[in-house]
């Protein structure tokens, strides 16, 4: 199984990234997506995946972080083209594989709308033009962030709308755009209304995430997340869809390699 989202260069791992690695290629992680949502954990997740061959990386900047590309009226700052520059030419390493997380969050609106808006548009226009894979965030902004990608255009490469939440219009979305779903810890929770869009979706829609240090699955809520617990929220799938979990980590690992151009080691 991958994870297929996660956020290792956080602090939050300084003293023991090394063995929280170590511990979820021993619950069966055979891989990582590191993902960036600013110019300084874009840079490290590259650094992080040049050091080890079972990780790639992602570029971007995150909603809450919108300010870096535009001013609150949603025009893009000459600071902020040099920033998106910059992540472009760090997109060119051959362990990036997607852009990302970006979208909108209506949730916090750490940064004013106008400007989440301007930087989801320029950054899906800039990940198009790299013909890379998107990694969307979206929070309380369901219907916004589908219209507004509807408008500025699909990412031809597709993408992975992370840590659903949507319902099933929006899993009927993804569909017809032929998008992925990033499942969480969250499918575990006792009042998820996820397990539904699980179900709904079906395996081959899916990928495994951990979100990690964030949104641990049961039983390790209000814990640090770690990829190991990943085989918490493969079982909660495995149960939804009546398949084995080796049969939810081939299928979602296969989704993973087919959308972001990886494969799987030992292949040619």
């Amino acid at each position: 199984m991958i994870d297929s989202h996660v956020h290792l260069n956080r602090e939050d791992f300084a003293a023991d990234r090394e063995s929280v690695m170590a511990a979820a290629r021993q619950a069966g992680v055979t891989g990582f997506l590191n993902v960036g949502y600013d110019p300084d954990s874009s840079h490290e997740s590259v650094a992080l995946a040049a050091e080890h061959h079972d990780v790639w990386a992602t570029v971007g900047i995150h909603p809450h972080d919108a300010l870096l590309v535009a001013d609150a009226e949603g025009r893009i700052t000459a600071e902020g083209r040099r920033r998106l520059d910059e992540l472009a030419g760090l997109a060119a390493h051959d362990k990036v594989v997607a852009w990302g997380e970006i979208g909108l969050d209506f949730f916090r609106d750490l940064s004013p709308r106008p400007a989440q808006y301007a930087a989801l548009t320029a950054q899906l226009e800039l990940a198009d033009r790299l013909e890379l894979p998107v990694i969307f965030h979206i929070r309380d902004a369901w219907a916004e962030t589908l219209a507004h990608v509807d408008t500025v255009g699909v990412p031809a490469a597709g993408g992975v709308l992370h840590s659903f939440s949507g319902d099933e219009s929006a899993v009927g979305w993804a569909r017809e755009r032929g998008m992925l779903l990033g499942i969480g810890g969250p499918v575990t929770y006792r009042k998820s209304t996820l397990p539904s869009q699980v179900v709904a979706a079906g395996c081959d829609m899916l990928l495994l995430e951990t979100d990690a240090p964030w949104l641990p699955p049961v039983p390790h809520r209000g814990q640090r997340n770690e990829s190991a617990y990943l085989q918490f929220t493969r079982a909660r799938v495995a149960e939804l869809l009546d398949l084995t979990v080796d049969e939810v980590s081939a299928r979602t690992s296969a989704s993973f390699h087919r959308v972001f151009g990886t494969r799987p080691r030992g292949s040619s």
